[in-house]
This record gives C-alpha cells, sequence and structure tokens, in this order.
C-alpha cells in the first residue's frame, strides 16, 4: 500500500486555491489551475497503467503523482 498522507495535504491546498479563486470570481486562472489538474491527473493514470498497474492501485498511484508534491514543503 502507497502512503498518501503528504498528497492529501497537496489535495487539500489545491482544493483550497480553486475555492479562494472562484470564490473572487477569478474563473480563468480557475479554470487553467484546475485543467493543468485534472490533465496531469490523467497523464499520471495513463503512465500508471502503461506500467502495468491497474485498478485502486493504478489510482492511488496517480493521486500521489499528482499530489505528492506537498511532500516537499
Amino acid at each position: 500500500m502507497l502512503d498518501s498522507g503528504m498528497a492529501h495535504v497537496g489535495a487539500a491546498i489545491v482544493a483550497v486555491a480553486l475555492v479562494l479563486l472562484g470564490w473572487f470570481g477569478k474563473t480563468v486562472a480557475l479554470a487553467a489551475v484546475g485543467g493543468v489538474f485534472v490533465f496531469w491527473f490523467c497523464a499520471a493514470l495513463v503512465w500508471t497503467y502503461a506500467d502495468g498497474d491497474h485498478g485502486r492501485h493504478a489510482l492511488q498511484r496517480a493521486y500521489n503523482l499528482t499530489f505528492g508534491w506537498a511532500d516537499g514543503l
């Protein structure tokens, strides 16, 4: 099982940033930031499937690849 602790922190930071962008009416920035993270997650999911992972483990690896940057904070 992969450790997703800091990936949860990264996802929370992104969620707060998206809420704040929406709150202040910055719809273009909201779409850009949200789109980048959706694209990155999809690309990571394709990569994990190509690497031979399937199912829940592939989703967890893609989640960690997308939001695990918070581990460096």
